[in-house]
């Protein structure tokens, strides 16, 4: 049998076997086994039979050949021959379109047309194929398309010049498109028609050209599940205002057309219309915008005088916007005939301020003003006069806030444009452009000032903005000088120091980050004005009990971001605190000195980590602090025994030894467990049981120092002799809970870094197994479990080797009777994320550990509880739980369909409000990524979530007995509580309210009612978080069975 009888043969049977024989073809073709006249005379009894089904796939036969068919085997004058005769197909028969296309386009691809040859192939298509909709298939018509496209694409003058000799050929090249439904060719069509658009001369024909793309917008597509394509509405969106905004041409249709549609009741709708008028507006030009400028203003200010929805009115914004900034481009009369109507109606909303047509006045000012250096000076020019005069006659407060909110927003405007201290605005490259404030900074200066310093203290929104003003007019710049912003600082740090608290403080802490923002402009004035004021204000000691230095340690603390000022405060608050020390002052008062060393310390950290050399805070610092931790004389303050302000020592000392080279560290790992003072490591914790309780305590801050160091330090010891002695250690009964907590983690920093990964399984096999053997059903108990998931801990961020043979052993535990939901609830803390175990300390951390403990777990312990007893299932539900609760979706969703039941099983676990957490906050993912997974278990979701989230007696009451719901709800008024905490309860009302947002109307609509009533307990729950959640998850369900807009 011949190539093409084999072809037609398997046509319908098996496509991959098709092209295998079109590609045989082509190779005989090109090793010149078969000749193309041969193969052209093959193809005739079939390419000319009756039956069009045959004269199809013959034709698919050849474009398939030809496409297979290398470049430069077929020759010029042959390829004029097949496209001739691919023409004649198309001309004489019609049958086959596609195939005709694709192998025209098999043909150009092994050789460029000239223009002559690129003109006749359009023509024919036109003129035989017209209008394409009569090809009903759309595999058919998308390579007719993909066709024009290519030639749109490279012979752009030869169709252009057809056009232009040719007069009807526009109207017949618009009309061959109309009707095309499918997405993929829409986008083509899309794709082809914006050429003639933007390039030709179009003239008369304009409006037939626009209305052959408006008559599709809006765009309402939907993209079916499992679309393989990939096109969504947002691509056609984008692909279709693309051409709308393509020529000024269009502007006397489009911009009537839009607003038209802007009436809609849609708000996709209506979110289109204006992002396609400011497509079109930042398209079309000055001259053409300046005729529908203010018929624009009235039409879209109404979208921002009158919101409804937010994101609509800020693209109504950015439309205003983008007619200021295109204007701006041209003549200023425009611009002004524009900014006229505009500034006078805003000037009228101010007259009634505070209103919300006042308030978007604002917000329209700020975001036009913000476009150039014109529309900024010519704005703030006509309003702030009136603006002035409106604040000197305002009877009332709220009458003057409302007026400076809208200043603040023009001071906002400005600094974009004109730029701040530090950095140029988007316009300063101006060399003619004028600041407008310039003629306005003293008095706006003194309104602002003035009203923060005479307005009561309960005036708290009216002091905001006023302080929030001064913040942004010191930014303005060079409009202020040193001396004005000197006066603003002192403002601010009066605010902190001297006034009384008010409510929640939000004036203080308003003051505070206006000083930092300042001190990013002008640091040394801070220093010089800010710093005497606050160091006054902190006491050597606070014999009173007065807290009043909280806040000035806030601020103080937080001007460490600032780079040139962060040397100044590590310095004040490094001598405070050593005078604080000397004063015998309280462990409060030296908790908070260190604390705002500490956050202080990790403002600046990029500093700290620059260099590697000797760092002068280890000696003004970390020295100094150790040596009091470890004084035993009679200079030691008993503050230091504190395990809060030990934790807080530590991770100061960390921050700055962290940096530090290995030369360096390995100087400081001599003495870290006596913390400098001399004392053998024999004779100090880990290594002596028998320590002092202050000494146990040292083993907070060693541990910090521990995971301060790089993985290449020595350690004070050899690691078996030390890891032994730390797993000694820890198994005191006698430890606090904290000094317990960094001897693991120092188990964990231990068994992460210092140990080199040859010798890993030597020194952990006497400790897994005996002498130690941890690993030992008849050693288990709550701390040597502790101390295997902290070995473990270590193992796994390394991905070690060694834990394919551990984990069995360890699930193995699971079913102990007495300990093995302990060791269920050990496998939360593996991906747990931890302070000492991070990569800024130099720990080892595989990128795949997450992956290799989901494939070494999670399966097995899965297939473990379908074969578990019934009393120790739950100690697995509990151990995935806290496998699952640190891991990414993506590693999850392998497994999820053998997952599913078990995380709904966990929320039935009793007293185990971790784990529901946890396994809520899983199915929320599930949820939002792959929602299909979920819809055979939406049953069981709802009931469990309801469960989870409302009270016990409610959950399968209400929808059989109506008495007893009444009763249960008036019982939760009166006390009936859920067993769950409320955080628990609050994400699981979350998670439910996903439930109809992500799943099929018709999955969720039979459980509407249901979960509506039950949902009324929550709505009555004790706790404001569980009733917030509950409101807006009985919104989403209401919502189920209404019919929204379509394209909603």
């Amino acid at each position: 049998m011949s190539d093409i009888q084999l072809y037609l043969l398997e046509f319908d049977k098996d496509k991959k076997e098709t092209s295998r024989i079109a590609e045989q073809s082509a190779t005989r073709l090109q090793n010149g086994e078969l000749k193309l006249v041969a193969l052209i005379e093959n193809l005739g009894e079939y390419i000319n039979n009756e039956e069009s089904t045959l004269r199809t796939k013959a034709m698919a036969y050849l474009a398939e050949v030809l496409s297979f068919t290398p470049q430069k085997v077929l020759s010029r004058h042959q390829r004029n021959l097949l496209c001739d005769f691919i023409l004649s197909r198309i001309a004489d028969d019609g049958e086959g379109l596609g195939s005709c296309a694709k192998g025209l386009l098999a043909l150009e691809e092994r050789g460029k047309w000239d223009y002559e040859r690129a003109t006749a192939v359009i023509e024919v298509l036109i003129n035989h194929t017209h209008p394409l909709r009569q090809y009903k298939l759309q595999t058919e018509r998308y390579p007719v398309l993909t066709l024009i496209d290519t030639l749109m694409a490279k012979y752009r003058d030869a169709l252009r010049n057809l056009h232009d000799t040719t007069p009807d050929f526009m109207a017949r090249f618009i009309s061959y498109f109309e009707g095309e439904k499918d997405p993929r060719n829409l986008m083509v069509v899309f794709s082809i028609l914006k050429v003639p658009m933007i390039e030709w001369d179009i003239g008369a024909d304009a409006q037939e050209l626009f209305d052959a793309v408006f008559n599709y917008f809006p765009i309402t597509f939907r993209p079916p599940p499992g679309d393989p394509y990939g096109i969504t509405a947002q691509h056609l969106k984008d692909r279709l205002r693309d051409c709308i905004a393509s020529t000024p041409d269009f502007a006397p249709y489009s911009f009537p057309a839009l607003l038209d549609k802007l009436d809609s009741t849609s708000v996709n709708t209506k979110r289109d219309v204006l992002q396609t008028i400011s497509s079109c507006v930042k398209e079309y030009g000055p001259r053409t915008v300046s005729l529908y400028s203010i018929t624009l203003w009235d039409a879209l200010k109404f979208e921002i005088l009158n919101a409804q929805e937010e994101d609509l009115a800020q693209e109504a914004l950015s439309a205003l916007a983008g007619i200021a900034q295109t204007l701006a481009d041209g003549s200023s009369g425009p611009l002004n005939a524009y900014l006229r109507p505009i500034t006078n109606e805003c000037n009228e909303h101010l007259e009634d301020a505070p209103t919300k047509q006042s308030q978007a006045s604002g917000q329209i000012l700020h975001k036009i003003a913000s476009t150039s250096p014109e529309t900024a000076t010519i704005i703030i020019s006509i309003i702030l006069p009136n603006l002035y005069t409106l604040y000197q006659t305002a009877d009332t407060t709220a009458k003057r806030r409302g007026l400076l909110e809208v200043l603040v927003q023009l001071i906002r405007a400005d600094i974009e444009v004109f730029g701040e201290w530090r950095s140029l605005g988007k316009f300063t490259g101006d060399p003619l452009a004028t600041n407008p404030l310039d003629k306005f900074g003293s008095r706006t200066l003194e309104v602002m000032a003035n009203g923060l310093s005479t307005a009561p203290i309960k005036e708290v929104s009216f002091r905001l903005v006023c302080l929030n003003g001064l913040l942004h007019l010191t930014k303005v710049r060079q409009l202020l000088d040193d001396q004005d912003i000197a006066k603003v600082i002192q403002l601010f740090h009066d605010v902190v120091i001297t006034e009384e608290s008010y409510g929640k403080d939000e004036m203080k802490a308003a003051a505070i980050n206006g000083l930092v923002e300042i001190s990013h402009q002008k640091p040394q004035l801070v220093v010089d004005k800010a710093f005497p004021a606050f160091m006054a204000e902190l006491p050597d000691t606070d014999a009173d009990g007065s807290l009043t230095y909280l806040p000035v340690l806030e601020a103080f603390a937080k001007l460490a971001s600032e780079e040139k000022v962060f040397d100044k405060v590590i310095l004040r608050l490094k001598n405070k605190l050593n005078t604080a020390v000397k004063e015998h002052a309280s462990s409060s008062y030296l908790v908070a000195l260190l604390s705002a060393i500490l956050y202080a310390l990790n403002q600046g950290g990029v500093q700290l980590e620059q260099s590697s050399e000797s760092s002068p805070y280890y000696q003004d610092i970390v020295l100094p602090l150790l040596s009091q931790v470890s004084s035993s004389d009679s200079s030691h303050q008993h503050a230091f025994d504190n395990e809060t302000t030990l934790d807080l020592v530590g991770r100061i000392c960390s921050i700055i030894i962290r940096p530090q080279s290995v030369e360096i560290q390995n100087k400081i790992s001599k003495e870290i467990q006596s913390l400098f003072r001399g004392f053998s490591f024999t004779d100090v914790p880990p290594f002596n049981l028998n320590c002092t309780l202050q000494q146990t305590k040292w083993m907070i801050v060693t541990a910090h120092l521990l995971g301060a160091f790089r993985k290449e330090v020595a350690l004070p010891s050899d690691t078996q002799s030390f890891l032994n002695a730390l797993i000694q250690f820890t198994q005191q009964s006698s430890l606090t809970p904290p000094v317990r907590a960094a001897t693991l983690s120092q188990i964990s920093l231990v068994t992460n870094k210092f140990i080199t990964t040859p010798t890993l399984n030597s020194l952990l096999e006497p400790i897994l197994y005996p002498p130690t053997d941890l690993l030992s059903p008849s050693s288990l108990n709550p701390t040597t479990i502790r101390i295997i998931f902290a070995v473990l801990k270590g193992l796994v961020l390394r991905n070690s080797t060694l834990l394919s043979t551990i984990y069995p052993t360890l699930l193995s535990f699971l079913t102990n009777p007495t300990y093995g939901t302990t060791v269920a609830h050990g496998f939360t803390t593996l991906l747990q994320p931890a302070d000492l175990l991070t990569k800024q300390n130099h720990c080892i951390i595989s990128g795949l550990h997450k992956q290799k403990t989901f494939t070494l777990l999670v399966p097995n312990i899965a297939a473990s509880f379908r074969a578990a007893e019934k009393e120790t299932k739950p100690n697995y539900l509990i151990a995935l739980s806290g496998v699952l609760r640190w891991l990414p979706f993506e590693i999850v969703q392998e497994e999820l369909s053998q997952l599913l039941p078990l995380l709904l099983q966990s929320l039935d676990l009793k007293g185990e409000e971790g784990v529901k957490e946890s396994a809520v906050g899983c199915l929320m993912k599930v949820l939002e990524r792959n929602p299909g997974m979920v819809e055979e278990h939406t049953g069981s979701l709802i009931t469990r979530l309801l469960s989870t989230a409302t009270p016990i007696a409610t959950v399968g009451s209400l929808g059989n007995n109506p008495a007893v719901g009444k009763a249960t709800i008036s019982g939760a008024r009166a006390g009936v509580v859920n067993g769950n905490p409320a955080r628990v309860r609050a994400v699981a009302l979350k998670c439910l309210a996903m439930v109809p947002a992500q799943l099929k109307m018709e999955v969720v609509l039979p459980f509407r009612r249901q979960v509506v009533k039950k949902l009324a307990a929550a709505l009555d729950d004790r706790r404001r978080i569980v009733r917030t959640e509950a409101v807006r998850c009985r919104a989403k369900w209401l919502e189920v069975d209404e019919v929204g807009d379509e394209d909603d």
